[in-house]
């Protein structure tokens, strides 16, 4: 999984912190069974650790417009809410995505397949007032810890993702 934070900027006195991740991965699964384990986000709290709850308020599937409200936590002490508007789903191969809370921003996923696997590019571009966040980022190692916490929220979820997959196709 590569995982880049391409940008984190904190501006003087200024209370948000800028970021923007891409997190790229591959997988050796069709990109259907992919984009249907990734969107059944009501069963995340039951097989990612970090997410704590999910609350789908439209359809029971997830769709254009649909509505979701998150709650994750980093590092046992750092709960995180936000909520997450899709604006646009082309199945099974995009979305796209504004969030609002202690993260506001924009997301694009896309998944592109050919013969042998299937490429996975997650982007996030977000900003956050989160109190705690911006202190750990004011300093220069924690823009690191940060990245950090990112890269292990996505690495669990990668490694979910190919479990469950795995035992679907058992």
């Amino acid at each position: 999984m590569d995982i880049f934070l391409l940008r984190s900027q904190s501006r003087y006195n200024s209370s948000m912190k800028y970021f923007t991740f891409i997190d790229r991965d591959s997988f050796h699964y069709s990109r259907s069974k992919i984009w249907e384990t990734v969107l059944h986000i009501q069963a995340w709290p039951t097989w990612w650790k970090h997410v704590v709850s999910v609350t789908l308020h439209t359809e029971e599937k997830v769709s254009e417009s649909s509505k979701i409200e998150c709650l994750f936590s980093l590092f046992h002490f750092i709960d995180l809410q936000f909520k997450i508007q899709i604006i646009c789903l082309k199945k099974p191969y995009y979305a796209s995505f504004n969030i609002s809370g202690d993260f506001t921003g924009q997301g694009r996923w896309i998944l592109k397949e050919d013969q042998f696997q299937t490429s996975s590019t997650f982007y996030l571009h977000l900003q956050t007032r989160h109190k705690l966040l911006c202190f750990i980022a004011y300093f220069p190692f924690g823009k690191r810890l940060i990245e950090y916490s990112h890269r292990r929220v996505m690495l669990e979820g990668k490694k979910m993702i190919l479990q469950r997959l795995s035992i679907e196709n058992a």
